[in-house]
């Protein structure tokens, strides 16, 4: 393929990545999140590909698995069992050693490990927050990678999620308020 295609794709796929991934945390409730953040993972796949960022391209895919997954308990109002958590945790090690390419890669098994725990949570606060500090160290494997123009979306990226943190701080309060009155009431 001629470079100046790859090139367009890059910045074009790159552009949706961010406004996709800024967008999520927009959202009041975690399935929308989720369902948000698997078409943003599937455009920093694309991404990964093309800077062939392999332990990127394992991670994404293996986000997009659990997302799937963990959208599928939320429609079904149900807890997510924690040996799903564990198990996507020990795939993340696994991939991680397979596509190992120096301390950079160890990054995203970082990032996901703390992504993964806080999409297990039921409320979408602790996704807000994560985003913030994820958004941060997503920036260092960008700039590892060489995925530059992500670097501008890792900053937007933590900007929404402290607006998105502001803006539903009352909501996300009432609704730990409620879970502990139903587990006070049992």
């Amino acid at each position: 393929m001629p470079a100046s295609f790859v090139n367009s794709v890059y910045v074009l796929v790159s552009i949706l990545s961010i406004f996709l991934y800024i967008m999520s945390v927009q959202f009041k409730d975690k399935k929308n999140i989720l369902i948000t953040q698997i078409f943003a993972s599937i455009s920093y796949l694309i991404i990964y590909v093309i800077k062939g960022a392999w332990a990127g391209v394992s991670i994404e895919i293996l986000e997009e698995t659990k997302d799937i997954i963990f959208i599928g308990y939320e429609n079904k109002k149900k807890k997510i069992p924690v040996i799903i958590l564990a198990t996507f945790i020990f795939l993340l090690f696994v991939f991680t050693f397979i596509f190992y390419d120096g301390p950079g890669s160890l990054l995203p098994l970082i990032i996901n490990i703390i992504l993964f725990v806080s999409t297990y949570f039921k409320n979408p606060k602790w996704i807000r927050y994560v985003m913030v500090l994820c958004g941060f160290l997503w920036g260092c494997y960008n700039l590892y990678v060489g995925a530059y123009i992500i670097l501008i979306g890792n900053a937007l990226e933590i900007i929404s999620a402290v607006i998105s943190i502001v803006r539903f701080k009352e909501i996300d309060n009432k609704q730990i308020k409620k879970t502990k009155k139903k587990a006070t009431k049992k």
